[in-house]
């Protein structure tokens, strides 16, 4: 896909350096050589493990992730933004943001052992255990933040590429040894560490040993941030439930079919993120042009619109032939599950597009609001469709909670309208604005 070419039919380039051009390059990079690489090993793994095993796997997964606001706390973006907006301070922002994410991570390693032990006893325990550790190494990703903020993501994305390549590599030598599931569990921790080293030796231990802690940043980050923490937790929640309910309600069994579906509609979700994350400085920079900000925000959500559109219809058609030639007769049944759930990626792109409005116009307080509300939504429909239609029950309980989540609610505040009719005016992406 040429994305200059989008570009021009939608009158972005004039809002678009070649740094942002060359950051976005090396993200898509990123993500394609994930891609690639992360879907070969990925279907060799789950054929490898079986629906039972890759199941129970998912559901620690699954856990941890709804856990893990606790450690990010909503500051990616709020972080970003303060570093554009107090560069002088980089090391107590530095510091300060650490310093959360560590007290969260460790905090959510607690719950997520708590949790696991009396609702599935000793057997998930160390597995959700070790994978819960990845949320202590991941707070080195503030690093990432810092190289976001100046359009520099090459070097987090060849540091972060090889320790995935070496995991890979790492996991296709148990599966040739036919080693057991705990010890994918450990290649997986030992990723994320050696992702975490790298980004701290680049950035310089001597610089790393000069964050502190500072509460007034602390108090500041936290109070702009907290709508997003607690937004973050609840879009967790209804995006990580389906996978918890359905291995209550269900099966593991179950709870690996579904996750194959999941997977697939997930595997697309880095690209609103890739183009949010690098037009976020330039949108910064514009809200005190009023017209500017608006025009760029409604051709963002036109592309958004197109390459989700285009993925959805896509993945709809092929969802049988493609898991059926990947993944074998045993997940067939994830097939339908998938053709319903890939269409939320609409809803998700424009999701990550309207959550930095919100951020950057200080309307943190509907991220929450319409999280809290999807959420709620979400879990009332899993309740009703699982029993009825199991894991395409699931999907569609999510499809219908996005939508609402990500769109309709827009459409009520009168503070938020225009997002609302940005993203409907997006759907005709071929009219410039």
């Amino acid at each position: 896909m040429n994305f200059r070419n989008i570009f021009k039919i939608l009158k972005l380039e004039k809002y678009t350096s070649s740094l942002i051009f060359k950051n976005i390059g090396w993200l898509f990079f990123d993500k394609f050589c994930r891609l690639g690489i992360g879907l070969f090993v990925g279907v060799w793994v789950a054929k490898y493990l079986g629906p039972d095993n890759f199941g129970k796997w998912n559901y620690s997964i699954a856990i941890v992730a709804i856990l893990s606001a606790l450690s990010t706390l909503g500051l990616d973006q709020v972080l970003v933004k303060s570093l554009i907006e107090h560069e002088n301070d980089e090391d107590y922002l530095m510091g300060t943001a650490f310093f959360l994410r560590f007290f969260g991570a460790i905090l959510a390693v607690i719950f997520a052992c708590i949790y696991i032990y009396f609702q599935s006893g000793t057997a998930l325990l160390l597995i959700t255990f070790i994978t819960a550790l990845n949320l202590v190494f991941q707070c080195f990703d503030v690093i990432d933040l810092k190289l976001q903020s100046v359009l520099k993501s090459k070097v987090s994305v060849i540091i972060k590429n090889s320790a995935f390549i070496a995991a890979s590599v790492l996991k296709l030598l148990v599966i040739h040894n036919k080693g057991g599931l705990l010890l994918f569990v450990i290649i997986s921790l030992i990723e994320i560490m050696l992702g975490a080293l790298g980004l701290a030796f680049n950035y310089g231990l001597p610089r790393v040993m000069k964050w502190r802690f500072n509460m007034i940043y602390a108090k500041k980050l936290l109070l702009e941030c907290w709508p997003l923490l607690l937004s973050g937790i609840i879009i967790l929640l209804y995006m990580r439930i389906d996978q918890v309910m359905i291995g209550s309600m269900l099966s593991t069994t179950d709870v690996g079919l579904y996750s194959v579906s999941v997977k697939f509609s997930e595997l697309w979700y880095f690209i609103p993120t890739v183009f949010a994350n690098s037009f976020f400085p330039k949108l910064i920079k514009l809200k005190i042009d009023v017209v500017q900000y608006k025009r760029l925000c409604s051709k963002l959500l036109k592309l958004l619109f197109l390459i989700s559109f285009f993925i959805s219809a896509a993945l709809s058609l092929c969802a049988g032939k493609l898991i059926s030639t990947l993944y074998g007769a045993s997940y067939i049944a994830s097939a339908f599950a998938l053709q319903i759930s890939i269409w939320t990626s609409i809803f998700v792109f424009w999701g990550v597009g309207a959550a930095n409005m919100l951020l950057i116009e200080d309307l943190n307080k509907h991220n929450l609001y319409k999280s809290i509300q999807g959420l709620v939504l979400n879990v009332i429909l899993n309740l009703l469709l699982i029993p009825r239609l199991g894991i395409n029950g699931a999907a569609i309980a999510t499809l219908i909670s996005q939508f609402y989540a990500s769109y309709l609610y827009y459409l009520f505040p009168k503070s938020t309208r225009h997002i609302f009719v940005l993203q409907s005016k997006s759907i005709l992406f071929f009219l410039n604005s």
